[in-house]
């Protein structure tokens, strides 16, 4: 209350309230000023000598060329580079689809319709020290949608009988996706409700993602399990600067 009171007081009483015009003046030199400027900086580097002096100013020249090199240095420093790491997965041609709860191979009679089921490559074990990482990435969630409701044609090619993989990494900030609503095929990213369709190539129909969920090329191998035809077509979770 008296802080509140001291400021109404000073406000009212103790601050002027008197509106005083103050002119501004240009704040450049005299052209007097700027030419003896000019004329003692000649003077001086006639003095020097530094024009006649020619490894002296092209050392200096070249020293000034190498500045940038430190700044080149401090961000080598930041670690390594990333090369193609975020651009690949451990997913493979003839890697089997193995089932997260199970650990055993998929078979296409294991996925039912409605059901979503996450899974990762063949020869990754949650035991491998660099599991979370590869994980992260490798990420997997497989659903059934009948071929007739699937709208994207090269969906459908890249799918068995209407089983259809993606990666379960958000394109967003790269949270994992785990819920499906069946009926509309839509699964929902569960940080910032990104929602993608899953009958017409994940493509983002609401939320801040930028792009849809890479999709995985899938088929069965000749002892009835799916497996992986390469790897995913595109960089997976959030886009970054080397993408191009």
């Amino acid at each position: 209350f008296f802080i509140g009171a001291g400021a109404v007081h000073w406000a009212r009483t103790l601050m002027s309230d008197v509106e005083i015009a103050d002119e501004r003046h240009p704040m450049a030199a005299s052209p007097e000023v700027k030419a003896k400027v000019m004329a003692d900086f000649a003077a001086g580097a006639a003095e020097s000598g530094f024009g006649r002096r020619k490894l002296i100013r092209n050392t200096l020249f070249g020293a000034l060329a190498l500045v940038p090199l430190s700044g080149v240095m401090l961000l080598r420093d930041m670690g390594p580079l990333p090369e193609r790491k975020l651009r690949t997965t451990l997913w493979a041609k003839g890697k089997l689809l193995i089932n997260m709860n199970t650990h055993e191979p998929l078979r296409p009679e294991d996925v039912a319709v409605g059901s979503l089921t996450f899974a990762m490559p063949e020869g990754l074990s949650e035991h491998d020290h660099n599991f979370q990482v590869e994980i992260a990435k490798a990420a997997l969630m497989i659903v059934r949608i009948q071929p007739e409701d699937i709208k994207d044609k090269r969906e459908l090619e890249w799918s068995h009988e209407g089983i259809v993989a993606f990666s379960k990494i958000c394109t967003h900030v790269g949270c994992p996706i785990s819920l499906y609503e069946q009926q509309t095929h839509h699964v929902l990213c569960p940080c910032h409700q990104s929602t993608f369709d899953l009958s017409d190539g994940a493509r983002v129909i609401f939320g801040p993602a930028g792009h849809a969920l890479p999709q995985l090329r899938i088929g069965v191998n000749d002892k009835g399990f799916l497996e992986a035809h390469g790897d995913f077509d595109e960089p997976v979770g959030p886009a970054f600067w080397e993408r191009g």
